[in-house]
């Protein structure tokens, strides 16, 4: 069996022999390549319980420097040039993926699936984005790159629509029901400043009382006043991801940055609109039963009403999309990694 590293930002925890991430795109990545090689995880430690389990690979790293002696002993047993996948640019990324460009003769993938530039923008401001800009021009010079979205890299790449479908998505769909005039709104993702989940909160303040918000995700603390508004921790389950999805009128991604969110197509398999807002109008691309209006409150109030009353129209549009399947995805990523 072929050999492969996989250098990821992901948190992984150990219990006994059992691993477990805390992403559910790295564990199927990661679950997936190790049936076809002789994998190697290298990561960030975490003393924390994370969700998602991964299926026995060869070596895992939970890199900490109490671990360095032992992490380049293994190294170096290894003579053979050495294939490597870089998930992501971040700092702990780059630092390892510069260790095995000084010592060792590598074949270097990247995957790049956010715009890091944005990213920092909207963490650090303007004035750190150089750090960002060092790190991709440098490893994106030496690797072959793999891309969500061609606007991330606009130098020859492959492009990969990443994925969560699977059957089951496909099984039950049924059309919207809006209920005694309800309109039930969602947002599924990570509570954090760049994802505009504040924003939504301020805007949602000023919407009709008929329209609710479910908060599905992890991240920052939020305290919510409005009884309107229902929090849910963190869902690893699929049948149970898929009941809430059904349970919704409407998604919302109020992201100031974003690449290829797959909870847009989550929630298109499941016949339900998104209403995203023009900072991210480019995530649409050929998908029908995408919104994207300006970000004010007015505006968020005419779609919601606009989609409710126009949802016979919507569904059949729905119907016509063609969306990305999870296995398509792994078995592209894995034809890429063994021709090239």
């Amino acid at each position: 069996m072929k050999e492969l590293y996989i250098i990821v930002n992901e948190k992984i925890y150990r219990d006994s022999n059992n691993y477990f991430c805390e992403n559910k795109d790295v564990q199927s990545t990661i679950n997936y390549l190790s049936y076809k090689y002789h994998l190697v995880v290298i990561s960030r430690y975490s003393a924390l319980v994370k969700p998602f389990r991964l299926n026995k690979v060869f070596k895992i790293f939970n890199f900490r420097l109490i671990k360095i002696f032992y992490f380049f002993i293994f190294l170096f047993s290894f003579s053979k040039k050495k294939k490597i996948l870089i998930i992501s640019i971040t700092p702990y990324n780059f630092f390892i993926f510069f260790i095995f460009k000084f010592f060792f003769d590598c074949k270097f993938y990247l995957y790049l699936r956010s715009n890091g530039y944005e990213e920092y923008e909207s963490i650090l401001g303007k004035k750190y984005i150089w750090i960002y800009d060092f790190m991709f021009k440098y490893i994106t010079k030496y690797t072959e790159v793999i891309s969500c979205h061609k606007r991330l890299y606009n130098k020859k790449c492959h492009i990969l629509y990443p994925s969560e479908l699977n059957l089951n998505w496909k099984k039950g769909v049924r059309r919207n029901n809006f209920k005694n005039n309800k309109i039930h709104v969602l947002y599924v993702g990570r509570f954090k400043v760049e994802k505009g989940v504040y924003s939504l909160l301020k805007l949602f303040s000023k919407m009709p009382y008929n329209i609710k918000l479910t908060l599905v995700g992890n991240g920052d603390s939020i305290k919510i006043t409005d009884d309107r508004i229902k929090v849910i921790n963190f869902v690893n389950n699929e049948k149970k991801l898929i009941s809430i999805y059904d349970s919704a009128n409407i998604l919302i991604l109020p992201s100031y940055t974003e690449a290829h969110p797959k909870v847009i197509d989550e929630s298109l398999s499941r016949m339900r609109p998104v209403i995203v807002f023009n900072d991210i109008k480019y995530v649409i691309q050929k998908r029908y039963g995408v919104f994207s209006i300006k970000r004010s409150a007015s505006q968020l109030a005419r779609i919601i009403n606009y989609i409710k009353r126009n949802d016979k129209l919507i569904f059949n549009r729905l119907m016509k999309n063609k969306l990305p399947q999870r296995m398509d995805f792994l078995k592209n990523l894995d034809k890429i990694i063994s021709l090239n």
